[in-house]
């Protein structure tokens, strides 16, 4: 990270390769890419320059994929959708919480399949995104009208993220 923007440096036959990706950028891929030529002379001598090898080693793929997820688990998708950072496992009641007041934001904001846009958001599958769902509501931490998409939260599920925020009051400097 670098202010707002990803950075990913690596090193290709000798030559140093860096890729920003803007967060705020309406796209997952980079936004600029430069390569420098090897800090040894000798060996940026016998590479003959920026080569069609060079090039194609260049993983945009791999570059496309760790900046999605990344961008995943800061909470930030390339469509503006701000789903909140995602937990690399989602185990805890809290954890639970968190992600069903994701999805009913999505829901209050009016999206057809809040679900395909946390999965996209977040990087992951929608089936994962989907069962979460479910066990959430399973959980009591989801609620709506029977045989129906829940679009609420429960008492619960507010008690839990309320809990949280408290003990991250308290745990903050200059604050007892």
């Amino acid at each position: 990270m670098d202010g707002d923007d990803l950075v990913h440096e690596a090193e290709l036959h000798g030559w140093r390769l860096t890729v920003v990706s803007e967060l705020g950028a309406p796209w997952d891929g980079p936004s600029s890419l430069r390569i420098d030529p090897p800090s040894d002379p000798d060996a940026a001598r016998e590479t003959d320059g920026i080569t069609a090898e060079l090039m194609r080693s260049i993983s945009m793929a791999e570059i496309r994929r760790t900046t999605k997820e990344l961008r995943a688990r800061l909470g930030r998708s390339a469509d503006g959708t701000e789903a909140g950072a995602v937990p690399d496992r989602v185990e805890t009641e809290h954890d639970y919480a968190v992600l069903a007041r994701a999805y009913v934001r999505l829901v209050e904001q009016g999206y057809r399949s809040p679900v395909t846009r946390l999965a996209t958001a977040w990087g992951t599958s929608r089936n994962t995104v989907s069962g979460r769902i479910r066990r959430a509501r399973a959980m009591g931490f989801l609620d709506g009208p029977p045989g129906r998409p829940a679009d609420r939260l429960t008492a619960k599920a507010r008690r839990c993220l309320e809990g949280a925020e408290h003990e991250q009051s308290r745990e903050q400097p200059g604050r007892k």
